[in-house]
């Protein structure tokens, strides 16, 4: 069974969907959140939920648009969660302007979990894109979520990028984010999703001279269904998402015509849980 994480432009809160093939999902609550902040921005955007190797689940989320730190909160099964906090990720990195789009993976190699997001900061440079942005992808590494490694640059291929997913693989890792670069215009050459491959959670990582999404499109999630490796992602100008579907890495197919997904999602990230986990949050939030 595979879970859905993601906010709605009207609620930036943590919402929920179910889907036994990755395609067709249903929301929880009626398409309502299941779960909103009571610290910092009192917001939920761009929200990513995790599950460690202990079986805790985690969730991660932008605090605001423009903050140094980072929401946090556990949960045993996605119902309740507690101990929100906020992590200051970028205190130490002097004129940080932001931190979106937080998320979260296993390294095997250091056997360590990294969170990754975006920030603008002084060392990026002046290539600001339309908003006055210029984004670079920084982690910090951590054996437990409590004790943090100092915050640094995760990604940098020399141009503003946002919404990095990272997927580890059998024998690597790989990793879809957005090109960030230029406006919101009908000339724009950027604005969509690339993909890039690594042996090592810490690169170097190589990076595909294509797009493979659509123009105008933002926050991949990868996983796995279907036999192929799957995408989802968020057409932020139309209001709706879109997906493909690849068996090599090199070749991919649009299915977007395939997903049907509850209305109005925004930047959704995908896990699998066991069956017994689904069928416990649709009693919940579904009776």
């Amino acid at each position: 069974m595979f879970l859905m994480s993601y906010f709605r432009t009207s609620a930036e809160s943590l919402h929920l969907a179910l889907s036994h093939d990755g395609l067709n999902w249903r929301a929880l609550n009626g398409n309502r959140p299941t779960f909103g902040s009571s610290i910092g921005s009192q917001t939920l955007r761009d929200p990513f939920v995790f599950r460690d190797q202990n079986g805790l689940f985690h969730l991660l989320s932008t605090n605001g648009w423009k903050s140094d730190a980072i929401y946090h909160a556990v949960s045993h099964d996605l119902m309740a969660w507690r101990d929100e906090t906020l992590l200051p990720v970028m205190q130490t990195v002097p004129g940080t302007r932001n931190c979106w789009a937080p998320e979260a993976f296993f390294a095997r190699e250091s056997n360590l979990y990294w969170i990754i997001w975006s920030s603008t900061t002084p060392e990026a440079g002046e290539e600001f894109n339309a908003h006055g942005y210029n984004h670079r992808i920084w982690g910090t590494s951590t054996p437990d979520f409590q004790q943090f490694s100092p915050a640094q640059l995760f990604f940098d291929p020399g141009y503003n990028v946002i919404d990095a997913n990272v997927l580890p693989l059998e024998n690597g890792y790989v990793m879809a984010f957005k090109d960030e670069r230029g406006g919101h215009t009908p000339d724009s050459k950027h604005k969509a999703i690339r993909i890039a491959h690594a042996q090592y959670a810490l690169g170097p990582w190589e990076t595909g001279e294509k797009f493979v999404s659509p123009l105008f499109t933002e926050g991949p999630t990868l996983f796995r269904a279907q036999d192929e490796w799957l995408m989802i992602f968020d057409h932020f100008t139309e209001g709706f998402f879109g997906a493909i579907a690849t068996s090599d890495w090199k070749n991919w197919r649009d299915i977007s015509a395939q997903i049907n997904v509850p209305a109005g999602p925004r930047h959704a990230g995908v896990i699998e849980i066991e069956d017994a986990v689904a069928r416990q949050l649709e009693e919940h939030w579904n009776n």
